[in-house]
Formats: C-alpha cells, sequence, structure tokens
C-alpha cells in the first residue's frame, strides 16, 4: 500500500530542525535497507529508493541533467519493512566522498546543491509510515539561475532515532541524486608528491627496499571522476626500475584526497620516479577524460649496507695485499748474498 503525500512546494526537510533534539548523534549512511532497535527492542526496518508515484521504481539512484533555472520533479519511496508504525526524520544534504571514498550525505544545513532539494510530505522534517506500507515523497529540485555547469551531488537521507543505553543513536539510509548541471564540461585532474622516503627491508647486501611515495590528487574540474595512479621508479643508469599502482573510486569536483604507494626497488644512491595519474569516468557518466597528469621526482637512496661491505673487502684485500708485499720483502732480504770487505 502506498501514502501518497502533498505537494513537496509545502515543505522543505530541515536537517537542523530534524535532528538537532540528538543529545548524541552517531550517523550511518548506507544504500538499501536500514536496522535499527525499536523502544521495545523490536527492531525497526526500512528502505529508501527512487520512485515514481506507485512506489519504488528499480532505479539505484535520481540522475537528472537540468539547464539553470531549471526545476526538476522526482520521488522517493519510504518502506516501512516491520509491522509496527515508526516514525522517520527525512534530511536533505550536499553530496560528499571522504577520504575512504565512500560517498556519503552532509549533516547540518545544506550550503550547495542540497539546499536546491524540496522533499514533500513532511510533518516538522518527519514521515510517520505504518508496518508493511509505504510513503511515496514527491522531490522537486530547483536549480538556480546562476548555477554553474558541472555535477552537484546531493541526497536524501532518511534516518530513525532509538535510545541505546542512554545515548540516542541515529541510523540513517539515504538515496543519491546525480544532478548535472548543463553546460561546457571541464574534466581534470592534478597530483603532486607530498613526501617520499626509503627505508631498507633488511640489513642483507645488495637486497631491495621500499621506496613510500606519500601524494595528494585533486579534482580541480567540474565533474566527478575516478583516477588510477602510477609509480615509476629506476635506479642511476636506470638500474633497479619497478611499478605500483593505486587508485580512487570517485572524486567530486573540488575534492582533493591523499594516498600513499609503494615499491620495492634497489638503492642506487639516487632514485628517479615519476608518479602519473589516468582519469576514469564513474559509473554510468560519459566523461571525456583529460591528459594524464604526472609528477616527477628523485630521492637519495644510500646503498650504505653494500657501501660497509664494499669498505671492509677493501681493507680485507689491503691487508692481504700489505702482508703479501711484507712476505716478498722479507724473502729478498733474505736471499740477497753477503758483501765483501773493503780492501786494505
Amino acid at each position: 500500500m502506498s501514502t501518497t503525500p502533498q505537494s513537496p512546494r509545502q515543505f522543505r526537510s530541515r536537517p537542523g530542525r530534524a535532528f538537532a533534539a540528538l543529545a548524541l548523534t552517531t550517523a550511518f549512511l548506507g544504500l538499501g535497507v536500514g536496522t535499527a532497535a525499536g523502544d521495545a527492542e523490536a527492531p525497526v526496518r526500512w528502505s529508501v529508493a527512487p520512485a515514481t508515484g506507485d512506489g519504488p521504481d528499480g532505479r539505484l539512484s535520481l540522475r537528472h541533467v537540468a539547464d539553470p533555472g531549471e526545476e526538476v520533479s522526482d520521488a522517493v519511496a519510504v518502506t516501512n519493512l516491520g509491522t509496527e508504525p515508526a516514525e522517520f526524520a527525512v534530511a536533505v544534504g550536499d553530496g560528499v566522498v571522504g577520504q575512504s571514498g565512500v560517498f556519503d550525505i552532509a549533516t547540518g544545513e545544506p550550503t550547495g546543491s542540497g539546499s536546491w532539494i524540496s522533499v514533500g510530505g513532511l510533518d516538522e522534517g518527519t514521515v510517520t509510515v505504518p508496518g508493511g506500507e509505504t510513503a511515496v515523497l514527491p522531490v522537486i529540485v530547483e536549480v538556480p539561475e546562476d548555477a554553474t555547469p558541472g555535477d552537484h551531488p546531493a541526497g536524501i537521507a532518511v534516518g530513525v532515532s532509538t535510545d541505546e543505553d542512554g545515548i540516542t543513536v541515529q541510523r540513517r539510509i539515504g538515496v543519491r541524486l546525480h544532478l548535472q548541471v548543463a553546460g561546457e564540461l571541464e574534466p581534470a585532474l592534478a597530483v603532486s608528491a607530498e613526501g617520499t622516503s626509503y627505508r631498507r627491508s633488511s640489513w642483507v647486501p645488495f637486497s631491495p627496499g621500499t621506496l613510500v611515495v606519500d601524494y595528494e590528487i585533486a579534482n580541480e574540474g567540474n565533474v566527478r571522476l575516478g583516477a588510477a595512479t602510477t609509480l615509476d621508479a629506476e635506479g642511476l643508469f636506470g638500474l633497479g626500475s619497478a611499478r605500483d599502482s593505486d587508485g580512487v573510486d570517485e572524486l567530486l569536483p573540488g575534492d582533493v584526497v591523499s594516498r600513499s604507494v609503494d615499491v620495492e626497488v634497489s638503492p642506487w644512491f639516487l632514485l628517479f620516479g615519476d608518479l602519473s595519474v589516468t582519469a576514469l569516468a564513474v559509473g554510468e557518466d560519459e566523461v571525456s577524460p583529460p591528459e594524464v597528469a604526472s609528477h616527477g621526482f628523485t630521492r637519495t637512496a644510500v646503498p650504505w649496507t653494500e657501501l660497509a661491505v664494499v669498505v671492509v673487502l677493501a681493507g680485507v684485500v689491503g691487508m692481504a695485499l700489505a702482508r703479501r708485499r711484507r712476505t716478498r720483502m722479507a724473502a729478498a732480504t733474505a736471499s740477497a748474498p753477503v758483501g765483501e770487505g773493503a780492501e786494505s
């Protein structure tokens, strides 16, 4: 059974009002089915999904391309999978991707594209759904006239608050909004090595060590991108070359993430490296990838163990040569004829 709410123009979900009463809130954002312990220990289970007026329609997210000033209509369905009525807090928010690379919906008052979203069918930011039923909530996205071209990620989170040992805990799941404002798309990534280090893995002579490169990738364009990073390193005269790779699943416009990659390479006094990043389209996005960005660097890698071995060997050889020379001189002195005395 579906519950049809009133027009979304009458309400704008306010995460500040919906969640401000929580003394302590722990938020868990997921996509799919949420579960939270109820007041009487009966778990509250719910799902949130893109929808039409009849209910969930099988989409994974809300995806739209809109012109500046355009209004976009859509809907989400909140389904109570339990048997008892439950109240769900509904909030809109800006889309973010953390250092872990996982998409999330920011809490608090939205300042970006989350503020363009209105959700209908809410009473002070909440909706009560009977057990086993679904509420379809209309969604309207009002794109500002001055919106810049490119991706403007946002989302709608639906949560349940419970009291666990005197602590108010909120668990929430959400629907992502892939919103792209029409215009010129400018995909661009930049990479920089923030620091390098070299450590020996053992003191066994001529064994390789580990070159560690800490780096940052910045999305300097206006569309989201994935990134594949490759590290190439070699010693003097191309000795001991090595390669390794790393990657980032998703970078939103303006995002900067820190990563670390390492390779095993033998110490050859100086190591020369090149860090390159290749942009990748994410999911169903159609993006013309930019040129590969790269950053070159050098790192000292003195082969102290090998030098110590050379010094020891040189000392042993020198001592052996000196001993041999002394032995030969002593033998030559012993075999020399005794000189005759002077005539009177």
